[in-house]
């Protein structure tokens, strides 16, 4: 939100808040607190707008959270396949580059880490058609991710065998950073080089390709072997 330079009759006009302005102050009230304890009118006041001209862009609060996740995944999912076209077409780089947009994207600023919580916490809020719909779109930064484990595979430089799950594995590590992000006592930098190390570790894994049928367990989780141990 900016002021314009009509400085007709002597009088600097401000330009009123857009729709993506009175979102994001929306987004905002809703990360600080929660998606019941948000109001219409508190998010008006945040946009510094009339709760009228609230209710003309988004009927109700849950047209807003509707609204904002469906173009936040849709500006994630752009940027992701850009930055990945840019980058080096090397398996390790490409996958560096999914870790890097990906908590970028989401720790960015104090905005980027409020609406990013909010997506991940409030998308559940959504009646079904819609959380069906918003699925399409986490499933699609899924499949990016797991492309780029199957070229690796296909280089012979990564030996994950199931490129599906260490997809999942990857982009759930990314989105786990958003609470413990500002706590953690890292820039977002170090961040960023920490958890590419993690994703290479997982693709330089060799896990089964296929998930074996469903079997009476023989044991305890907590039971490790010691060649299990032993492995990386």
């Amino acid at each position: 939100m900016s002021a314009q330079g009509d400085t007709r009759g002597g009088v600097v006009r401000r330009e009123r808040p857009g729709k993506v302005a009175i979102m994001r102050a929306a987004v905002t009230v809703m990360g600080e607190d929660g998606y019941e304890g948000a109001s219409m009118r508190d998010m008006a006041a945040r946009a510094g707008v009339s709760v009228a001209a609230l209710y003309y862009h988004f009927p109700s609060k849950h047209d807003l959270l509707r609204e904002f996740l469906d173009e936040a995944y849709d500006v994630l999912i752009a940027r992701l396949e850009r930055r990945l076209a840019d980058a080096d077409p090397a398996p390790f780089p490409q996958l560096d580059e999914v870790v890097s947009t990906l908590i970028a994207s989401y720790l960015h600023d104090d905005f980027a880490q409020m609406a990013a919580n909010v997506a991940l916490r409030d998308h559940s809020r959504l009646d079904a058609p819609e959380r069906a719909l918003i699925g399409t779109k986490r499933e699609r930064l899924l499949e990016i991710t797991e492309s780029v484990m199957d070229a690796g595979v296909a280089a012979g430089e990564f030996a994950v065998g199931d490129t599906r799950e260490a997809a999942r594995v990857v982009v759930t590590l990314c989105s786990s950073l958003v609470e413990p992000f500002p706590s953690m006592g890292r820039s977002l930098a170090e961040v960023i080089v920490l958890y590419q190390g993690f994703a290479r570790a997982i693709a330089r894994t060799a896990t089964v390709a296929k998930r074996a049928p469903e079997t009476t367990p023989t044991r305890n989780s907590h039971e490790i072997s010691s060649a299990e141990r032993a492995s990386p």
